[in-house]
């Protein structure tokens, strides 16, 4: 009886553990002090944003081994809405987009975290195409990934035997689980994407490009109009230089 007890116990826990495993979260949004999950966006009709193949239920993929793959939906919208909210919200750090409008295409977005028993790799991948009228087409390339023994396989193990749950909580706090993982490369991809995005627009962290050259123009030298008298002996070492 108390075997069974202890067994039906365990089976609980292992469950559960699962079933967290399996309750992923996607908050993935570019890393600025106090961001809202939606807000009011401006609309842009002479800036093209385009995602290829988006899906607004399905921004990342949760392989879990001992389940099928799943879904995840960001929490903080689809990627073609992150990139108009961002274009709205901070508009002064892409001057010449939004001066002068253009296209931004998104060809492949990919962010996974995918379970294989042993081990587990999460990574990101973008790819973009930024063309700003009156300028040529720029390339814009990502991928960023982060392998390790964070499994649901080693979870499992964990709870059977105290030694290997000793190893495991440890080393799950210092990488991170999938959830961690995903958020935190999904942050990365659309970090280094803005700041591309913010260059190619002439945004050098503080003022315009264009406004820095015309708030800080050169100086030109001063010549004095009247030539101060010269020493007759400094005259004549320096005629003999």
């Amino acid at each position: 009886m108390s075997f069974r007890m202890n067994l039906y116990t365990i089976s609980l826990i292992l469950i559960s553990f699962l079933g967290m495993g399996c309750g992923i979260s996607l908050r993935v949004y570019r890393p600025f002090p106090n961001e809202k999950s939606f807000d009011y966006i401006k609309k842009m009709d002479h800036i093209q944003v385009l995602v290829k193949d988006e899906s607004r239920m399905k921004m990342g993929i949760y392989d879990g081994y001992f389940f099928q793959p799943e879904g995840l939906p960001n929490e903080y919208g689809p990627l073609s809405y992150l990139i108009r909210k961002e274009l709205s919200l901070r508009g002064n750090r892409f001057p010449l987009l939004i001066d002068r409008g253009g296209k931004i295409f998104i060809d492949e977005f990919q962010l996974a975290s995918i379970d294989r028993c042993s081990k587990n790799l999460t990574f990101v991948r973008l790819k973009a195409r930024v063309q700003i009228v009156g300028y040529a087409e720029e390339e814009f390339s990502f991928y960023d990934e982060i392998d390790s023994h964070v499994t649901n396989c080693y979870l499992t193990g964990s709870l059977l035997t105290i030694v290997p749950l000793i190893w495991y909580v440890p080393y799950n706090g210092f990488r991170g689980n999938r959830e961690d993982q995903l958020n935190q490369l999904g942050r990365n991809s659309l970090s280094e994407f803005f700041t591309k995005l913010e260059s190619l627009s002439g945004f050098n962290g503080s003022l315009p490009v264009e406004e820095l050259k015309e708030t800080l123009p050169t100086k030109p030298k001063q010549i004095p109009a009247k030539q101060e008298p010269v020493d007759p002996k400094l005259k004549e070492i320096l005629e003999s230089l």
